[in-house]
């Protein structure tokens, strides 16, 4: 290759440059800085000119590698992998995941179709794929990937558990980035995917055994998000009613006094099912329930461990799924557990500062130990307030403002329910972020009012009104007073959702 088409070629070639040098330039700005004068724009063509000679050499290696081995011989991944690199260095996924797949050729080939050394090999594609918004075929990867560990591991082994569970927190992720925004089956998928490992944590476990927790919690969490994804007060709500109905039937739909009806006149026909509740009681009330009796199974491990802290717990999560209902017993469970607590030990102070603060619900993660529960429940407490307060001096500390941490929406259509966190850094990834510092009051019941958005950044006007709406629509766990529930006044929460104007 000649030095004028090395120029030509890295002028293409440098958008991938980013990650080496300074952030986000188009392509005119490189071509610009090529042509312009200065030791930084000469350097950077020096750089790129560099890398596409080491990867025309490594290519003539291949070649020549191919020619004296033969096309699928082992020994082509030494210049294979250098010839990766460099594409990632420069940027050019395409070409990137066009070897990857040569080497998953190759090693299938030499090592078998099952052999472990093809998992990481599958966990590269699948984060070059996520680089190229390829959620297809991530899915894809992340089946396979689940197909080679029950190979090598075993169906209930602790590896194999780990790529179903990728699997299910891949299709949350898909809820909001994919295109076609088919939010509904993504879900239904993770959910299936949560009973499918709690069915095999039983299988693998004993009824009492600790190690079954995490996945009762799990499933219960599912269904509570299921439950909030059809009452959002957004068209994803009649996306997911249609979903679940279909999948499952209306029966759970409907509370039993108040049977769902079909409206034949209805877009969608006779099929569309339409939920009629009792006034109080939200749509699918009957999959919180379901919810709360995993919660009880926890409560019984707990029992039978002898662990009385963690059946203490228990008893507030199973307050908050029964809050969730809509029913009153929730505020019994909290007094229960906290007059629970307070018999093992836990200082009066600890337990008044933590029962006096509101906090969003239900709790994704289950905490065993107070402790912990405390630490969750403080994290981004130290953000500083922003908004003025006119309180005396002498008043009661309840009347302080408080900061409740940060809350990120999961997407537009779920704005008030938590996105999920990615279950580990394989399918971790940035998107832009509009972040809403609001303040608000939080009453007797944990419904909030008054929100007022105090700064946004990036500005956006219809930004701000929607992070105010999906504020009025959280649930908190009301602060409770003693053995009463009271109002809670200047509550700031830092909102963000995903920025979706570029």
């Amino acid at each position: 290759m000649s030095h004028s088409s090395n120029s030509l070629v890295s002028a293409f070639l440098l958008p991938g440059l980013i990650p080496l040098v300074a952030g986000s330039l188009t392509l005119m700005g490189l071509l610009w800085l090529i042509a312009a004068p200065g030791a930084w724009a000469q350097q950077l063509a020096r750089d790129a000119s560099g890398l596409l000679q080491d990867l025309e050499r490594y290519e003539q290696q291949l070649e020549e590698y191919e020619f004296e081995y033969g096309f699928f011989d082992i020994r082509l991944q030494e210049p294979l992998l250098a010839i990766e690199a460099l594409h990632a260095e420069l940027g050019d996924y395409p070409e990137m995941r066009a070897t990857q797949n040569r080497r998953l050729q190759l090693t299938r080939t030499a090592l078998g179709l099952e052999h472990p050394d093809i998992i990481p090999l599958v966990e590269a594609m699948v984060r070059t794929d996520i680089r190229l918004s390829n959620w297809t075929e991530v899915s894809d990867h992340l089946e396979h990937l689940h197909t080679l560990t029950v190979a090598n591991y075993g169906i209930d082994s602790e590896q194999a558990m780990l790529a179903l569970q990728r699997q299910a927190s891949w299709y949350e992720i898909r809820v909001y980035v994919d295109e076609n925004r088919e939010r509904a089956d993504n879900f239904m998928e993770a959910r299936d995917i949560y009973e499918e490992l709690l069915d095999l944590a039983k299988n693998k476990y004993s009824e009492d055994d600790p190690r079954l927790v995490p996945w009762l919690n799990k499933r219960a969490y599912s269904l509570y998000q299921q439950v909030a994804g059809l009452n959002v007060d957004s068209p994803v709500a009649m996306d997911m009613i249609q979903e679940t109905a279909r999948k499952d039937g209306p029966a759970r739909l409907e509370t039993p006094r108040m049977r769902g009806f079909n409206n034949p006149i209805s877009p969608g026909g006779i099929n569309r099912v339409i939920p009629v509740t009792e006034k109080g009681e939200p749509v699918g009330v009957a999959y919180l329930r379901l919810a709360n009796s995993f919660i009880n199974d926890i409560e019984d491990i707990a029992e039978a461990q002898g662990d009385a802290e963690m059946a203490a717990l228990a008893q507030l999560y199973h307050g908050d799924y029964a809050y969730l209902q809509g029913r009153s017993i929730g505020r019994s469970d909290y007094r229960e557990a906290r007059e629970k607590l307070l018999a093992l030990g836990i200082k009066t102070e600890r337990l008044d500062a933590f029962f006096g603060r509101p906090m969003i619900i239900p709790i994704p993660v289950f905490y065993s130990r107070f402790s912990d529960l405390e630490a969750y429940q403080l994290s981004g407490s130290e953000m500083p307030l922003l908004g003025e307060v006119d309180v005396d001096e002498d008043a009661d500390p309840w009347e302080t403002a408080i900061h409740l941490g940060q809350f990120r929406a999961w997407e537009q259509g779920l704005a008030s329910i938590p996105l999920p966190q990615p279950v580990d850094g394989l399918l971790e990834f940035q998107t832009p972020l509009y972040t809403v510092d609001v303040r608000f009051r939080i009453n007797s019941r944990g419904n909030t009012s008054g929100v007022k958005g105090l700064v946004i950044e990036p500005e956006d006007r219809r930004a701000r009104s929607r992070a105010v709406r999906a504020v009025r629509n959280l649930q908190f766990r009301p602060a409770l007073y003693g053995n009463r529930s009271k109002p809670r006044d200047h509550v700031e929460l830092r909102y963000q959702m995903m920025n979706e104007s570029d």
